[in-house]
């Protein structure tokens, strides 16, 4: 549908815009812990919107009203995302509000589906149950008080008279705990709960036994999605994340020339991406014989959720990476060379949260493209190429381990060395990948001699003039034998 990559692009960019606030305040844990919530409720929504559309594509006007509902649903939350939590002002219960506005939409329409469509009923019905066991978890999270301001901080040191203040201090925090774990709980609900109705579906199709058939009564269609146009969205919505992670990392020179360590690391930055972008599209999804929704459940699982920690993981690493673009702790960074916007921006140093974002959320991105591609079942045979696919993602994992280990060096890497190390661990899995995945007979950097083929045709001049003339086609097999002859040469 042509609003598919409008709702694509207004969530990429609530993405970049949320992990942008978490990246200037790196070193506030708490805002790692809002970011991780605020992107899993956005996340929920956009997949909603693409399994309702994959379920019941009837692209008319009503479709596109609900549609719209969701996104107006999805714009409302993300105007109350960065102060979740905050202690002046908490906009969770706002925040939560939208969300819970949009799923339980969601399932008002399941339940006119069911009553519409009796041969889905008890997979809708399923979906509902799953929605307001999240819901319910949500709202009573609500209900826990969050955070307040105290005058007094050090409860230890405190004196006799503030032991009170600091005893309601503690309770606090046993709520606040309390309230964080109502949100995972209802997360993983939402997230993971789906999973249970199809396991009883699968339950059902495998065994005969009187329960099985009970179940298979009352899950009597599974609703089909078009994996084709799936597959399509996913990797156009994918290839929009690492365009806009580009975008991040551009600056704006203030100086005569921009040659400066500035454009370097952005320029790596965008190799970064670019190999990202490569791996993806051209190594993990190219020559694939069954794709892992087709091949089956538990691959199917795999990719869809896989998806999701990679996404959350590389929109957290580039946003860190777009900070470290403009820090001055290397040589030729001068910051008089920087627009004043991107001066507020720059740090002198590249802190230990930083860091810690952009080493582990790339390495997190690299494991949930490993299992994506592992999901797969690739056409080329072990016997043909020259790595096997298993010791290309062990190398995979191996890389993943050392960017883990980055962080540890702290400042006796600057942000140009560190950024041109992970650079070159890219490029090292890249090279690995394109000479494992390619053939042991052919040639890896070009196509030999002996490989090519040339084929040549003749046929009467009068029809290759007809077919110009009427903007047509001609068939050389067609053609009479009086009219043609054909050979094929080797060279």
């Amino acid at each position: 549908m042509s609003f598919e990559l409008f709702f694509d692009l207004l969530y990429v960019g609530i993405l970049a815009f949320n992990a942008d606030h978490v990246s200037e305040d790196a070193a506030n844990s708490q805002e790692l812990l809002r970011f991780i919530i605020t992107f899993l409720m956005s996340w929920k929504i956009w997949a909603d919107v693409q399994q309702l559309i994959g379920w019941f594509e009837t692209n008319d006007i009503l479709q596109r009203v609900k549609i719209l509902f969701l996104i107006a649903c999805l714009l409302g939350q993300t105007t109350n995302m960065l102060q979740t939590f905050n202690a002046t002002f908490d906009t969770f219960t706002q925040l939560v509000g939208f969300y819970l506005a949009a799923r339980l939409f969601i399932a008002a329409d399941f339940a006119l589906t069911a009553f519409l469509v009796p041969s889905v009923r008890g997979m809708m019905i399923s979906q509902i149950a799953n929605i307001l066991i999240g819901a319910a978890l949500l709202i009573g999270a609500t209900t826990i008080p969050g955070i307040t301001h105290h005058a007094d901080a050090d409860a230890a040191a405190a004196p006799l008279e503030h032991r009170a203040e600091a005893g309601a201090e503690t309770a606090e925090s046993t709520q606040r705990a309390g309230r964080l774990v109502l949100v995972f709980l209802a997360l993983a609900v939402d997230n993971f709960g789906a999973i249970v109705p199809i396991l009883l579906f699968r339950y059902a199709n495998t065994h005969t036994n009187h329960i099985a058939k009970r179940i298979g009564y009352f899950y009597e269609f599974y609703p089909a999605i078009n994996i084709e146009h799936k597959v399509e969205r996913t990797n156009a919505f994918v290839s929009l994340v690492f365009g806009y992670s580009v975008v991040a990392m551009i600056f704006q020179n203030a100086g005569s020339f921009a040659l400066n360590a500035f454009l370097g690391k952005a320029v790596l930055g965008l190799t970064q991406a670019y190999i990202f972008n490569w791996l993806y599209f051209e190594v993990d999804g190219a020559n694939i014989a069954t794709h892992a929704i087709r091949r089956s459940h538990n691959s199917a699982v795999i990719w869809q959720h896989a998806h999701l920690a990679f996404i959350m993981a590389y929109v957290l690493g580039a946003s860190a990476l777009s900070m470290m673009v403009v820090a001055t702790d290397v040589g030729n960074a001068p910051l008089d060379e920087l627009t004043p916007f991107y001066q507020h921006r720059s740090a002198p140093d590249v802190s230990l949260a930083l860091r810690l974002y952009y080493c582990v959320g790339f390495a997190v991105a690299l494991i949930g493209m490993a299992l994506i591609s592992l999901s797969h079942e690739h056409k080329l045979p072990v016997a043909v190429c020259r790595v096997p696919k298993w010791l290309r993602l062990c190398n995979r994992l191996a890389v993943c381990v050392v960017f883990l280990c980055l962080p540890a060096a702290g400042d006796r890497l600057n942000s140009l060395e560190l950024i041109g190390l992970a650079t070159g661990l890219m490029v090292w899995i890249l090279a690995v990948e394109l000479w494992g995945k390619s053939c042991k007979l052919q040639s890896f950097v070009w196509e030999e001699d002996e490989t090519r083929c040339r084929y040549t045709a003749r046929c009467a001049r009068r029809k290759l003039e007809d077919a110009m003339k009427s903007d047509g086609e001609v068939d050389v097999v067609e053609l009479g034998r009086s009219e043609k002859t054909a050979a094929l040469a080797m060279s």
